[in-house]
């Protein structure tokens, strides 16, 4: 490993330390990090701009500011109001309805975009209810990230490994969707262990939500019908972007600007519902594992992890399942550490060179690389974008999660779900 490697990789361990202990503010030490990798010349500027992800910064500021003018109309508390009638008041149910929402939208739409959507629901019931709303955002963060392994376009590392391999949607989805219901039923087990005994009210406290008037919630009907229009054309431009070849960041973009446009909402209120902060440490992130990326670190991971699987003629016979373990479980813990993306793209490079003509159809490696990078983020709050994205607005509304109280449960939800995928993997490809 080179001298850059080695201070590249110091840099982000000492950034990561600091973020676990949630002092001083995590966005600040990444945006300090992030600046003192490209003035020590481990990433030259140029390639520290590219590895900024625009299409998730854009689209983030967008479905910020289109969340902020619905929350105006009062849809969220409406729709809160009645998933607790729909449920009989209870709160457990609540939270599995909201995570089985969650996860369903998230295989349609990116879980970034899904999670933006799911929190100001989140925190209108919460509110309703008098709970304290953590244990619904864990459970929809997990949820997110478990139900984006479902199809191509759930989570960014798919559409990686769907365009290496050229594996279709249908393909892939017969896959690698009976995996994530698996998981599914796994997390709603777990959040029942967990939650169950945190989201409890009182009989008369459930009795009169069931009995409130919902009319009255809705605050400006007209608005709500303007701005809704806007909102199911966006959501049809999530749906439809990869025909148009149109990233979803500008279709959010458009959502975002024609709602500002019908509501006469003044630009500079609505500004204000963009939580900065968060997409500053996205933008630090993004540099941070770009400077991995360009040092070599991810690539020597990478060449150690192939060197120990076993030998590429046995796997490419198909004959030992040593390596689709490697890429399930050693891409679990990566994830856990740093952004999935950079880490799937460079194994989609290692599993295109390893010769399958022993193997019928797709190589069973592609499963294993595409379940461990989505399912092995849900280990901490820096594994997956949706969960920075999650832990940034609950800490906006005072609501703090640490390091440490993500990872206790995010660690059994990642063990569980590949254990799942383990399962999977070996029986109907190697056993």
């Amino acid at each position: 490993m080179s001298g850059q490697a080695i201070g590249a990789a110091i840099v982000f361990g000492l950034v990561y330390l600091f973020i676990i202990r949630g002092k001083p503010n995590p966005t600040v030490v990444v945006l300090i990090g992030a600046a003192f990798v490209v003035l020590a010349g481990f990433i030259d500027s140029e390639d520290a701009l590219r590895h900024i992800d625009m299409n998730v910064i854009l689209l983030l500021a967008a479905m910020m500011i289109v969340a902020d003018i619905m929350a105006r109309t009062g849809i969220f508390d409406w729709i809160a109001t009645k998933g607790i009638r729909m449920m009989k008041g209870s709160c457990i149910g609540v939270l599995v309805l909201l995570a089985l929402v969650t996860a369903v939208v998230s295989a349609f739409i990116d879980n970034v975009t899904t999670v933006v959507i799911m929190l100001p629901v989140t925190i209108a019931l919460c509110k309703t209810l008098e709970l304290n709303p953590i244990p619904f955002f864990l459970g929809e963060v997990f949820a997110s990230n478990v139900g984006g392994t479902a199809t191509v376009i759930g989570d960014p590392p798919n559409i990686i490994v769907a365009s290496a391999a050229d594996i279709p949607f249908v393909t892939f989805m017969l896959n690698v969707a009976p995996v994530s219901i698996l998981c599914m039923f796994v997390l709603i087990g777990l959040m029942w262990v967990w939650f169950r005994k945190d989201v409890r009210v009182t009989a008369d406290k459930r009795q009169a939500l069931m009995d409130a008037p919902q009319e009255e919630l809705i605050k400006d009907r007209l608005l709500l019908l303007r701005v809704g229009a806007v909102f199911c054309l966006t959501i049809l431009g999530f749906l439809l972007h990869n025909l148009v070849h149109v990233e979803v960041a500008f279709v959010a973009m458009m959502g975002a600007a024609l709602m500002v446009l019908v509501s006469r909402i003044d630009v500079r209120q609505v500004l204000h519902g963009v939580e900065w902060p968060t997409l500053g440490f996205f933008v630090g992130l993004f540099i941070l594992v770009g400077a991995l990326v360009e040092t070599g670190v991810i690539t020597d991971i990478k060449d150690l992890m192939v060197s120990i699987s076993g030998g590429e003629e046995s796997v490419a016979r198909g004959e030992s399942g040593v390596l689709s373990m490697l890429l399930l479980w050693a891409g679990g813990a990566a994830s856990g550490i740093i952004d999935n993306i950079p880490y799937t793209a460079a194994m989609a490079e290692v599993v295109k060179q390893i010769p399958s003509e022993g193997i019928t159809g797709v190589n069973p490696l592609w499963w294993a690389l595409a379940l461990g990078a989505d399912l092995g983020g849900n280990a901490t709050m820096i594994g997956a974008s949706a969960n920075v994205v999650v832990i940034s607005t609950a800490r906006a509304k005072g609501y703090h999660i640490t390091f440490w109280h993500f990872f206790k449960y995010g660690v059994f939800c990642v063990v569980a779900t590949l254990g799942v995928s383990t399962a999977w993997i070996l029986l109907r490809y190697y056993l």
